[in-house]
């Protein structure tokens, strides 16, 4: 295939019916196989690979414990506690306007959470280890992929674990963050410490997507982990692939898990184990 087109159509005039019709025509064997059968067939993908990407999802960080802030039953909780929704407590215009309150949400329900690396996250760190996996692309905010000393992560909404003053650039820790009474503030400038994290209303790093990218542009496979085919993101960031698997894992059903060429239901942290 050339280099210079995209499997997945024209980058700039990809559509979903495209990415369903490549798709349809790759998927049409591997749909029908067993459970056993998919994870043989992940391992030979993986075995014969030398640049896989891998997008972690929110599901990732689930099975590690957290809680999906984005799921009905936690909006109600949060419009019930804070009387405002997840997506105005973590706004832009929020932290601007009212960041005691903000700072309130955001240690209690994001920093004070506990939770580690599970053995998904340590499964990607092998296949760093082994030469195969050069860049993960990672949509949530928890510093999971971080803690679990993966590398070359593209951290597409930011990192709890990077926090600096606006005015001076120095950085703080998690730690200090979580200890810090009220509105954390720069000891040198007393200025209050901006969470380097993507808030709504906000618009993403354009070096950060161009990176994710470029990644995705040399990749000769990618892994979606515990997301979907219909996530913005993962839509955004296909259009840019030009090799030849797409495949995902994940445990919920989804109406778009067809248009992955091979999709493995269940959790990442039980499958990806067994297959490096």
């Amino acid at each position: 295939m050339s280099k210079n087109v995209c499997a997945w159509g024209d980058p700039g005039m990809i559509t979903a019916a495209d990415i369903y019709s490549e798709c349809s025509r790759r998927t049409s064997k591997m749909s029908f196989l067993s459970q056993e059968e998919k994870i043989a067939s992940l391992r030979a993908m993986i075995k014969d690979s030398t640049n896989i990407v891998a997008m972690l999802g929110v599901g990732m960080e689930i099975e590690c414990g957290l809680r999906n802030l984005s799921s009905s039953e936690e909006c109600y909780r949060i419009e019930e506690e804070y009387g405002l929704s997840p997506e105005e407590l973590f706004s832009a215009a929020f932290y601007t306007t009212k960041k005691q309150k903000f700072y309130e949400f955001y240690r209690r329900e994001i920093l004070d959470r506990e939770a580690h690396p599970g053995p998904g996250y340590h499964a990607i760190k092998r296949l760093q280890e082994m030469g195969k996996l050069p860049a993960c692309i990672v949509h949530d905010i928890s510093g999971l992929a971080e803690e679990a000393g993966i590398f070359n992560i593209i951290d597409i909404r930011g990192s709890i674990r990077v926090n600096e003053c606006p005015k001076c650039y120095r950085g703080y820790s998690l730690q200090y963050m979580k200890e810090a009474k009220g509105i954390p503030l720069c000891e040198d400038c007393q200025v209050p410490i901006r969470p380097r994290v993507l808030l709504h209303g906000e618009m993403m790093r354009n070096d950060l997507m161009t990176m994710a990218a470029d990644a995705m542009r040399q990749a000769s496979m990618v892994l979606l982990l515990g997301t979907n085919m219909n996530h913005p993101l993962v839509k955004t960031f296909l259009q840019y692939y030009e090799g030849e698997h797409v495949v995902l894992i994940t445990l919920h059903e989804h109406y778009s898990d067809d248009l992955a060429e091979l999709c493995i239901h269940g959790r990442v942290d039980e499958i990806l184990p067994r297959v490096i």
